[in-house]
């Protein structure tokens, strides 16, 4: 009985495209049965096991120029081609093997086909009295023979080919029928890192992946400090090292250490697919960098690039015996012994740049941590990247740490910031781009311009300040300052403005806890008023910046949470990401409820009655650079950062007597007078704009009627 499957099924069954399938179709490789119903295209499953099993059955490669010996230039997308067939191929002929087995067998396939052309020996040919057991079983030793030769890459637990013969056989056929010699190493290499992504993401091993953006960032970040011995204490892939061999810096050896042995076997065959020459993979079993294996290379690195497991705690009482920041410890954050063991393998002069928890950065339990910086490196940069750059699979502030070894005492007195709100990374790990209004794509990200903005500080050029980059001494802003904090937000520029400010001011300061009553009364809708539509302004409902906020009639069935009630005058704050400046004073003739996620301020009164600040101008400066300079860096939490009511009472406001209030209120009503013309006009235009356009086509066609 013939059993008919679709074009999807076809496609993924014999490990080619659905646009490969239907160019057979058209051309006449492989006709396809058309459905009685719908007149789709199907296939006969037997004539596609038939299919299956002929060596001729080769992915579709791109036609490119042949080169004098008759073999093929392979160009990116073909080599990818190839990959994932023969991924499908140990897939669908060993059906029970994981997703790591098939990754092993096809890194082993790869590594010798690499060498074979290398050699110049055509192994993977068939030989016209070879059978599918006699072929592989010299494949099979081939493969072990030169595992052997290559000890340092291949270790002996990946020295076998395990695939089942037939597997081995077709295999066997496609690397036969193509060849890589004209293929660069950057175009084998890539094909293979997205091997590497499509495994690790998928599989137990997700830790030691590395976004590619951040990959390329750091290395372009350290570029003009890559020369001599460069290495990586927690390669993982290797994806930093390959990195550096792809772009082409000339650099006198590489090193990657790696706890985990299959990650230090993939390590070294990207590195050979890369191009790489003197080069050395390093498996430590024992504690991995951190444990005693890698003192014989304490001080032997130029320049390190890494990003190590900082998720997890390093436990081994010996082993951090041998660590100033182990040193009466039970366990330590592993990121953190990194920090100094990145240290000791520097050479004197040495940089290093290492992804970190945003906690090194700034909390109290990593104080020692950040003295030890200080004591020992030049910060150089500090770049902060958003809580999405790990995502899916973790979540989690990170920033990089750029630094130099040092042991002198001058120290860079301007240290980089920059900080990145998006990378061209999505949160479900799919790339973020934007398109201008001519279709051409770009990454959704601020790496770029971090990137040269920092280029510019190395040319001696004076960079732009903006709320992303900017200059800041470390040293001189730590002055008096017991927390030594290092992160972005607590040298930002405008907290140095804002405490200048409160230094400079002519009035007297108050808190808001001294100005403010903070009205807590709080209610959850859908059960203490179920039947009742009640006026709601949630987050949504205030607008940025602009102090405007709206009240919405809401079923109070469809409010589960609680709610706090504000009453006409008060002041709304949200605490949710207060970056967006979302203050707003309540004019409303009468109140309301608010999310729960804001303030409610009550203006308190003097002993005149009056009140002690006059509302209109205390929302209006709790949305300035005054306030949030105050309290962007006590802004704490991963995806829904938010400020701590204690925070917010503790924000200093200067209250200058009622008539200075008074004139101030009158200057600020004015100008937003003014800017409500300016935008009605704006819209005045904009319509008119519009009208024209409009009105162009008609007479156009007035025109080519009328003559």
């Amino acid at each position: 009985m013939t059993q008919l499957v679709t074009l999807a099924e076809a496609a993924s069954y014999l490990g080619v495209s659905k646009a490969t399938l239907r160019n057979w179709d058209k051309e006449g490789k492989l006709k396809a049965h058309r459905h009685p119903l719908n007149r789709y295209r199907a296939y006969d499953l037997t004539e596609l096991r038939a299919l299956k099993e002929q060596a001729s059955l080769l992915p579709e490669l791109e036609p490119t120029p042949a080169v004098a010996d008759g073999t093929q230039i392979v160009d990116l997308r073909s080599v990818k081609r190839v990959v994932a067939r023969l991924h499908a191929i140990l897939r669908n002929t060993d059906g029970d093997s994981s997703i790591i087995q098939r990754f092993d067998e096809l890194t082993k396939l790869l590594f010798l086909k690499l060498v074979a052309e290398r050699d110049d020996e055509p192994i993977f040919d068939i030989n016209s009295n070879e059978d599918t057991v006699s072929y592989a079983r010299r494949i099979k030793k081939i493969y072990h023979d030169h595992s052997l030769q290559y000890p340092a890459v291949v270790p002996q637990r990946f020295s076998e080919l395990t695939s089942s013969d037939s597997a081995i056989r077709q295999c066997g056929a496609v690397l036969s029928a193509v060849s890589f010699a004209g293929a660069n190493f950057d175009v084998k290499g890539v094909a293979y890192e997205e091997v590497i992504r499509n495994t690790f993401d998928k599989s137990d091993h997700q830790q030691f992946f590395t976004p590619h953006q951040v990959v390329t960032f750091m290395v372009e970040l350290l570029r003009p400090f890559l020369h001599g011995a460069i290495g990586d204490p927690a390669c993982g892939t290797a994806g930093f090292l390959a990195e550096v061999v792809r772009t082409g810096v000339e650099v006198g050896s590489i090193s990657g250490f790696e706890i985990d042995e299959r990650l230090s076997w993939v390590s070294g065959i990207n590195l050979l697919l890369h191009g790489a020459n003197k080069f050395e993979i390093k498996y430590f079993n024992c504690g991995g960098t951190l444990g005693p294996l890698a003192k014989p290379y304490f001080n032997t690195l130029d320049a390190i690039i890494t990003n190590p497991p900082f998720g997890s705690d390093f436990n081994d009482e010996d082993a951090l015996r041998d660590f100033s920041l182990g040193q009466g410890k039970l366990s330590r954050r592993r990121g953190i012994l990194f920090i100094e063991r990145c240290w000791s393998l520097l050479k004197d002069g040495g940089v290093v740049g290492i992804v970190i928890d945003e906690g090194v950065l700034n909390l109290p339990s990593a104080t020692d941590v950040r003295q030890f910086i200080l004591d020992h490196f030049d910060i150089m940069a500090i770049v902060s990247l958003p809580e999405t750059a790990f995502m899916p699979y973790a979540n989690v502030n990170a920033s990089i740490l750029f630094l130099k070894k040092t042991t002198e005492q001058n120290r860079s007195t301007e240290v980089f910031f920059g900080k990145a709100d998006n990378i061209g990374r999505k949160s479900n790990g799919d790339d973020d781009t934007l398109y201008d209004d001519s279709g051409n794509a770009r990454p959704n990200s601020e790496l770029p311009q971090i990137l040269e903005q920092w280029q510019r500080k190395l040319l001696g050029k004076n960079i732009q300040t903006t709320d992303n980059f900017f200059l800041a001494n470390v040293v001189e802003n730590l002055k008096n300052d017991g927390s030594l904090r290092f992160d972005f937000r607590y040298h930002h520029p405008s907290r140095n403005r804002s405490q200048e400010l409160l230094q400079n001011a002519k009035h007297r300061l108050f808190s808001i806890a001294d100005l403010c009553e903070e009205r807590n009364e709080s209610v959850i809708p859908s059960s203490d008023m179920a039947d009742q539509v009640i006026t709601y302004t949630g987050l949504a409902n205030i607008e940025s910046r602009n102090g405007v906020a709206h009240q919405v009639p809401t079923p109070a069935a469809s409010l589960k949470s609680a709610v706090k009630r504000y009453e006409p005058a008060d002041i709304v704050f949200a605490r949710m990401r207060p970056n967006l400046r979302k203050v707003a004073l309540m004019v409303f003739p009468e109140g309301g409820y608010v999310s729960p996620e804001c303030a409610v301020l009550s203006v308190r009164k003097g002993k005149d009655d009056q009140p002690l600040v006059k509302p209109e101008v205390l929302a209006a400066i709790l949305r300035s650079d005054l306030v949030f300079g105050q309290i962007m860096h006590l802004i704490s939490g991963i995806g829904r950062p938010r400020l701590n009511s204690k925070d917010l009472r503790k924000v200093l406001i200067p209250v200058p007597p009622s008539a200075i209030q008074g004139e101030g209120k009158h200057e600020f009503e004015g100008r937003l007078s003014s800017a409500r013309d300016l935008r009605a006009r704006a819209n005045a235009l904009f319509e008119e704009a519009e009208s024209l356009e409009l009105s162009a086509v008609e007479e156009l066609a007035k025109k080519m009627i009328e003559g």
